[in-house]
């Protein structure tokens, strides 16, 4: 199989190579920094797709209900948060951690454009997200625009998120206002 990561830039490709490399595949090889050509990968079977949305929906319901310690029940051990504009955080027990600091409330997610690609042993999932959200310092709704891009990899017949990266680049009108509201510093994971 062939497949090719249509970011229009250099950081994805750079990011999903870097798992790849990290993963072992078999055989399998990355090869180029904006293309990724992997021959030895077996198209993703239905089902493995549909138990992959599972995931992604489970993860923005835990999100949303602020059930940090279920959600991490979906993740590796190894797990990567790529968070815009911050340091990742490598490891369970570092991103454990940010989610018990955090003090956003989530009220609702909207996943658009969701793509899943990859094999029967590792996968990339593509959204776009609107995400409605409050802090504890400022009830006022607010709602950022973006896009997130997920790693999975399948060990002993379960599929577990390793990367999460995801990029914020855009605001919304508030419901009811049609005002934008101050860009947010922090913005959930989804």
């Amino acid at each position: 199989m062939y497949f090719e990561a249509d970011t229009g830039g250099f950081a994805l490709g750079s990011q999903i190579a870097l798992v790849f490399a990290r993963t072992k595949v078999g055989p399998c090889r990355a090869m180029g920094a904006s293309a990724i050509h992997v021959r030895c990968m077996d198209e993703l079977t239905k089902d493995a797709v549909r138990e992959i949305e599972q995931i992604h929906s489970n993860w923005i319901g835990f999100e949303v209900a602020g059930e940090g310690h279920s959600l991490m029940a979906l993740c590796a051990d190894d797990i990567e948060l790529w968070p815009p504009d911050a340091q990742p955080l490598l490891g369970r027990a570092a991103v454990s951690a940010q989610m018990a600091r955090g003090t956003t409330r989530i009220h609702c997610i909207e996943i658009t454009d969701r793509r899943i690609r990859g094999s029967n042993e590792i996968a990339y999932l593509t959204a776009s997200y609107k995400t409605t959200f409050s802090s504890a310092e400022d009830p006022t709704p607010r709602q950022a625009l973006g896009s997130h891009l997920w790693i999975l990899r399948k060990r002993a017949g379960t599929w577990a998120v390793t990367l999460v990266s995801w990029s914020s680049w855009g605001r919304a009108a508030i419901p009811g206002t049609g005002q934008l509201p101050p860009f947010p510093s922090a913005v959930a994971t989804s």
